[in-house]
C-alpha cells in the first residue's frame, strides 16, 4: 500500500480519543489525495480540546493517520514547544513513499527538512508568495522571518521532484524545481463546485450599496485592508455617496473591538457590520447579498475568495500583488495604502451601470476556468506524477 505524507498549516482537533478535521471543507481537501494514493499521513497541529464544535467532522477512515503535533500559534509560541514538535515528528516519514508539502508552512516546512534528509519524493503546493510577504512587511522582526521562510522554501523547491503553484505564472518566477524532469503544473486550492456559481450581476437599484470583505482573521492595522476600508467608507460618506461594508472572519486579538473603535471615531459605526465565521454555504449566500467586493492586500498566492466573489459575479477592487493581476483587469487593482483610489474605484461603480455590469461579467466569465472539475484534472495529473516517481 503506498502512502503519502501530508504537512500543511493546518489544525486538526482531539475529542475523547478521536481526531477531528475543522469542517467539511477540510475534509474534502484530504480526500482528495486519496484519490490517487492508498492511505496518507497527515502531519498538521492538533488541537487537544474539551468541547467540540458542530462543524467538526470525525476522521474515520483507516486510511488516515494523524501526526499528533503540539498546537501554537506565532513565533514565540513555536519556540517554545520547538523541541517537543521535533519529538512529535522524529519519525514522521517512516513507512512514507512520498511526501506533499504545501507552504508556506512553519510545521511543513519543518517536515519538508526531514523528507530531503530521507530521500523520499516529494512535491510541493506552493500557496502564498513569502517575498511579497517579506518586502511588505514593515515590523522588522516579522520582516526577518519572511525572509527566512522565502528562502527556505526556495530551497525546498528546488531539490522537489514537483512544484505546483496556485497562480499560472507569478509565483513561477520564485518557486521552481531545479531538478531534472521536474513537473510543474498549477493549480488553486479552491474547491469550487458548479453549484457555487450564480451569474453575472445586474446594476442593483439601490440608495446604499454594501461593500463587502471576507478574510480568516479580522486583524487591527492587518494586512487585509480593515482600516483601509473603514477610512473607504469614511471618505465616502463626506462625499455624499453612503455605502456600508460587511467583514467577514473570525476575531484576532480582539481586532474586532479596535476596527469597531475606529470606525466610531470616523462617525460611521453605524455602516460597518462583522459576520464572524462563516461556513462554505453561508459564504455562498453572503456574497449574493453584497454589490462589491473589496480586499486592498499586502500579500497573497492567488486568493480563493476572490475568485468565489467573482463566482458570484461580483466587481471587486483589490491590489497589483501577487497572483491578483491574473485574476483582476488592472484598473480595479489599487496600491495597498492609495485610499483615495480606492474610494474612487467604489463610487465608479456605484456611478456607472455600464461599468458595473461589464465588470461582472468579465470577472464571471474568468472564474469559470477555476470550477472544480478542472482544477481536479490538474491536481491528480500531479499526484500520479509523483506516485510513479
Amino acid at each position: 500500500m503506498d502512502r503519502l505524507l501530508i504537512s500543511c498549516d493546518d489544525t486538526l482537533f482531539f475529542y475523547q480519543g478521536k481526531y477531528y478535521f475543522k469542517d467539511q471543507e477540510w475534509c474534502n481537501f484530504y480526500y482528495r489525495y486519496l484519490r490517487v494514493f492508498e492511505s496518507i499521513r497527515i502531519a498538521v497541529r492538533c488541537e487537544h480540546v474539551d468541547e467540540l464544535k458542530s462543524s467538526r467532522v470525525p476522521i474515520d477512515d483507516p486510511r488516515i493517520e494523524v501526526v499528533d503535533i503540539p498546537v501554537f500559534s506565532g513565533p514565540f509560541e513555536y519556540a517554545k514547544k520547538y523541541f517537543a514538535i521535533g519529538k512529535s515528528i522524529r519519525n514522521v516519514c517512516s513507512g512514507c513513499d512520498a511526501a506533499i508539502v504545501r507552504l508556506p508552512s512553519t510545521i511543513g516546512q519543518r517536515v519538508a527538512r526531514k523528507v530531503m534528509r530521507r530521500h523520499l519524493p516529494y512535491g510541493v503546493e506552493v500557496v502564498f508568495d513569502a517575498e511579497d510577504g517579506w518586502r511588505s512587511e514593515t515590523n522588522p522582526l516579522n520582516r526577518f522571518l519572511w525572509k527566512r521562510i522565502d528562502n527556505e522554501m526556495r530551497e525546498t523547491c528546488y531539490q522537489a521532484d514537483g512544484v505546483s503553484c496556485v497562480t499560472e505564472h507569478y509565483l513561477q518566477r520564485h518557486y521552481y524545481s531545479k531538478k531534472p524532469n521536474a513537473f510543474t503544473p498549477h493549480y488553486s486550492t479552491l474547491e469550487l463546485p458548479e453549484s457555487f456559481y450564480s451569474s453575472e450581476k445586474k446594476y442593483p437599484e439601490k440608495a446604499e450599496f454594501i461593500i463587502a470583505n471576507v478574510a480568516n482573521q479580522v486583524q487591527f492595522n492587518g494586512r487585509k485592508g480593515f482600516n483601509e476600508i473603514i477610512e473607504a467608507v469614511s471618505l465616502l460618506q463626506k462625499k455624499g455617496v453612503p455605502v456600508n461594508a460587511k467583514f467577514v472572519g473570525r476575531d484576532y486579538h480582539n481586532g474586532i473591538e479596535k476596527l469597531t473603535k475606529l470606525a466610531h471615531k470616523l462617525g460611521v459605526e453605524d455602516r460597518i457590520e462583522f459576520t464572524g465565521y462563516l461556513s462554505r454555504s453561508e459564504l455562498g449566500t453572503f456574497l449574493s447579498s453584497v454589490d462589491i467586493f473589496v480586499m486592498p492586500t499586502r500579500a497573497e498566492g492567488l486568493p480563493r475568495v476572490i475568485i468565489e466573489a467573482m463566482a458570484k459575479g461580483l466587481p471587486v477592487i483589490s491590489s497589483p500583488v501577487s497572483g491578483n493581476p491574473e485574476l483582476l483587469d488592472a484598473h480595479f487593482l489599487v496600491e495597498y495604502e492609495d485610499v483615495t483610489s480606492l474610494v474612487n474605484r467604489i463610487e465608479e461603480l456605484i456611478s456607472n451601470r455600464k461599468l458595473y455590469e461589464d465588470t461582472s461579467r468579465i470577472n464571471f466569465i474568468n472564474s469559470r476556468k477555476y470550477e472544480s472539475s478542472i482544477l481536479e484534472r490538474r491536481r491528480d495529473d500531479f499526484y500520479k506524477r509523483l506516485k510513479d516517481v
